[in-house]
């Protein structure tokens, strides 16, 4: 099957061209790394949690963790977890066959993988409906193709009907099947922190809302930032927060320590408001990496 683009000229520039040149302006801008990628070197990333709004908004943030991933040893295999924001198909849904078409080409899933995996978990299951208008992994496909010439994912969409036990459960899954295909892995967590405005149907500040956001996004990050899942969750249901990818990035850290990492690390955190100026509707991104 070939999975569409379907946000390319929306949360994407459509044509070739123009999608090179916004990927490069991503990497330069003062809100990204600054510069583009150097040489691969033999640094080692695991796991990574990267946003995906449209790329003038994330796009910089994003870049911080493709440039890292550019200068670091390619995996094999990249399970790119997303959010299912429309909420279509079951509560863990894995696209096991056929290729994701981006305006800089075709980009190929590891069959072998996504079908072991799904056998390996109790909840997810082989399907391509939840994937359908999905947003969340289709922006990190360009990215990726920019920064490696060849390279297979597994894209995997979660709803969160139960949480910890899914996530546990695809985090177990996901290393059982590295470990008997013997394939070197990146576990990407897709997901965009606060929401706040009318819009999104979150105010819980009446004033200084951007000092509010960044509050509530600090804590949290500090809590992803130590592998703690528990304070993680806790703050997710103690603010109804608007955190959409909280199910990847639980999982995340669930695999990361599971793989025994100690840390993750923030490279990059501001909110669309620094891009549009406007504090009445806006989103905060956080790139990490370990």
């Amino acid at each position: 099957m070939l999975r569409q683009a379907v946000v390319a000229g929306s949360f994407y520039p459509l044509k070739q061209k123009d999608l090179e040149k916004k990927i490069k302006d991503c990497f330069k801008s003062k809100l990204g790394p600054g510069k583009l990628p150097g040489k691969p070197k033999k640094e080692k990333y695991n796991v990574a949690i990267v946003p995906h709004a449209g790329y003038v908004y994330s796009g910089p943030c994003a870049a911080h963790i493709y440039k890292r991933l550019a200068e670091s040893q390619k995996p094999d295999v990249i399970v790119i977890v997303g959010t299912n924001h429309s909420g279509m198909g079951p509560s863990v849904s894995v696209f096991t066959d056929g290729d994701w078409q981006t305006p800089l080409g075709a980009v190929k899933v590891d069959t072998a993988f996504a079908e072991e995996l799904a056998k390996a978990s109790a909840f997810a299951r082989n399907d391509e409906f939840g994937h359908k208008v999905e947003h969340s992994i289709e922006v990190q496909l360009p990215f990726l193709q920019t920064i490696y010439k060849e390279f297979k994912i597994v894209p995997i969409v979660m709803k969160g009907i139960h949480v910890f036990q899914e996530s546990e459960d695809l985090s177990n899954a996901i290393i059982v099947t590295a470990k008997k295909l013997n394939k070197n892995i990146l576990v990407m967590a897709s997901s965009d922190f606060t929401h706040f405005g009318p819009m999104y149907n979150y105010m819980p500040f009446k004033t200084k809302a951007r000092e509010g956001v960044v509050r509530l996004d600090k804590a949290a990050i500090s809590s992803i930032e130590k592998l703690d899942e528990v304070g993680f969750l806790k703050h997710i249901v103690k603010e109804n927060s608007t955190v959409c990818g909280y199910v990847p990035i639980t999982l995340a850290i669930l695999y990361a320590k599971k793989i025994g990492l100690k840390k993750m690390n923030l490279l990059k955190y501001y909110t669309s408001g620094e891009i549009s100026k406007d504090y009445s509707n806006f989103v905060g991104y956080a790139s990490m990496i370990a």
